[in-house]
């Protein structure tokens, strides 16, 4: 009894800690205003083409429009993505990249600048035991 009531605690802890790592990406969509006039739609639209397989959010306003898309899998990349049909109303369908001014992994960002931020703060480190060194030099 002690040997089941162990294995199903082990197993159980085991499958929670495997359902923490998600693997997922989240990619940024940005739009040129000027081209969605051009094709008469909207990023709100265009969210309406992913909405029943991704976790999506549409940004708009004053500035370019957005669109924020959440795969389940982490093998795609910006291609793969910008492959996609998207449907600009009256039947008309075209690949995400022909409509959208710039596909950014945002996962890929973030290592990029969790680097950037580390070579920074490198940098603040020497530049810091420099200054030190140049005050003792000259008191």
């Amino acid at each position: 009894m002690r040997k089941t009531l162990a294995i199903i605690f082990f197993l159980g802890i085991a499958f929670l800690s495997e359902a923490k790592d998600k693997k997922e990406k989240t990619f940024l969509v940005i739009f040129n205003k000027s081209e969605l006039r051009l094709h008469r739609t909207s990023s709100a639209k265009i969210e309406l083409t992913f909405l029943d397989n991704f976790e999506t959010k549409s940004y708009s306003g004053n500035s370019d429009a957005a669109l924020l898309i959440t795969v389940p899998f982490e093998d795609w990349d910006e291609c793969d993505i910008g492959k996609a049909l998207v449907i600009l109303g009256n039947d008309r369908m075209v690949k995400l990249e022909e409509v959208a001014f710039r596909i950014i992994d945002l996962k890929q960002t973030d290592h990029m600048y969790a680097q950037l931020l580390s070579k920074s703060t490198d940098e603040a480190k020497t530049n810091n035991k420099k200054r030190i060194a140049s005050v003792k030099l000259s008191l």
